[in-house]
């Protein structure tokens, strides 16, 4: 993995579920790490729904490994440029090299950071 190709600063964020004095339940997103990583755009997917046209950023994120990111799981996001990506797929490069995303966004809808 070439340090050239990792321009891109994303924070890896875990769900977080407390309860508040009444006793509901508060979901927060805790930050795991903050790292860089290459983007690769995999491809858009839009379609018909609801009488509204739905489309959804899939992308691929490459990062380097290291004792903080190799916990990462579906249940974590990303987040990048005021978007929270949904962690669909982690797949090991190589042997412990780095770490490949598979996420996907709504295109068009940022998300402001917890």
């Amino acid at each position: 993995m070439r340090a050239g190709n990792l321009d891109m600063r994303v924070t890896l964020q875990r769900k977080s579920v407390t309860q508040s004095d009444s006793g509901q339940e508060v979901i927060t997103w805790v930050d795991l790490a903050t790292v860089w990583a290459q983007r690769v755009d995999a491809r858009g997917i839009e379609r018909f729904a609801a009488m509204q046209f739905i489309g959804h950023a899939v992308r691929t994120f490459r990062i380097r490994w290291s004792t903080t990111v190799e916990s990462v799981t579906v249940k974590d996001r990303l987040f990048m440029d005021d978007i929270a990506y949904d962690i669909t797929d982690v797949r090991e490069i190589g042997r412990h090299e780095g770490i490949e995303l598979d996420c996907y966004a709504p295109s068009e809808e940022p998300v402001v950071a917890a």
